[in-house]
Order: structure tokens, then sequence, then C-alpha cells
């Protein structure tokens, strides 16, 4: 993968990873790394605590040796995964967490959530023009669920939270842009 390569990762109403528009054939290791991989996804996460992730993965807190289960389990498995199949690795890891370099990744979810956020701001501005852009645009990306059938902790409060973004705010975000937007002939 080249500096200019473009990787898509699509999660909303589906999982897909893409490269320069193609569709990758992941051979994930397993369902575990899989899982792992799809919780650092979270746009609302954007850097996760070991905490966090043991409770997720496993229900207990971070110790010495659920941090080491941690690394043997699912960092080393998915850092030599994402080097074969992707051609490099996204991880950052920390002393307190780990997060996925999202500078070299377009993620849907990620964009959809600073479209939403960004409408409801200009909206709040009344820059009602602007704000239905944003809105329609983040209508456009909303193709659904947040990783449909995917377990987790991380998963299913993400896929909530955006299903409820979705639900509250695009929806009626983009009524009211629109409303006003005819209201002052905009």
């Amino acid at each position: 993968m080249t500096a200019d390569t473009t990787l898509e990762i699509l999660t909303l109403g589906r999982f897909s990873i893409l490269i320069d528009g193609k569709l990758v054939e992941a051979d994930w290791p397993d369902e575990t790394i899989k899982l792992f991989f799809c919780s650092l996804l979270s746009p609302l996460d954007l850097y996760v605590t070991w905490d966090r992730i043991c409770r997720s993965l496993w229900n207990v807190p971070v110790t010495r040796v659920s941090r080491n289960r941690l690394e043997q389990s699912c960092i080393r498995p998915l850092k030599v995964f994402l080097i074969k199949e992707l051609g490099f690795n996204p991880l950052i890891t920390g002393q307190d967490g780990i997060r996925i370099d999202q500078q070299r990744i377009h993620l849907d979810a990620l964009e959809f959530h600073g479209a939403v956020l960004e409408g409801l701001r200009l909206l709040s501005l009344d820059n009602h023009r602007a704000a239905l852009v944003k809105f329609n645009r983040a209508n456009t990306l909303y193709g659904g669920d947040y990783l449909p059938e995917l377990p987790g902790k991380i998963i299913a409060n993400t896929r909530t939270d955006l299903e409820s973004l979705y639900r509250t705010n695009c929806g009626h975000g983009r009524h009211a842009a629109h409303s006003a937007f005819q209201l002052f002939g905009l």
C-alpha cells in the first residue's frame, strides 16, 4: 500500500474493507481478532483504553495477565493480519490504550458522525443551506445499522448511539434546515 492508496472501511449496514475501491476478501484468523479490530473502528471512541477492551472482549478488568493475553491473542495476530491483508499496520498503541490511525483510513461511520455534528452546529448558527448539505450527506452515508450482526459491548454501544443520532438528529435536522430554507426563500 502506497501513501496515496485509499483504504475505505464501510461499517454502516455492512462490513467491508476496500482498497482503491476494490473489495478486500479478508481471511480473518478468527472471530475474536475481527471483533477486536471492529471494536477499534468506533467513531465515538477514537482511543480505547485497555480496560474497556478487556471488559468488552472478556468481561474482565485490565490486569497484567489480561493485558498480556490481549497482546498475545489479539494485538500481535491482528498486526500480522493487517500487514498481510492491507499492506500496513494502522494500530497505534500507548500506555493506556489503543487506537486506529484515522489519517490513512476513510471510515464511513466517522464521516457520518462528523456530518451530523457539523450539520447541528451549522443549524445552531442559522446557516440552514450548509446544514442541509451536511444532513443530506449524513443521510446518504447511513446505510443501516453499524456493523450489523457483530457482537461486543463497544460495537453494540456505538450501534445504539449512531442509530439514535440518525433517528433523532439527522431526520429532524434535515427537516428543520429544509423548512427554514423554504420559509426564508433560501
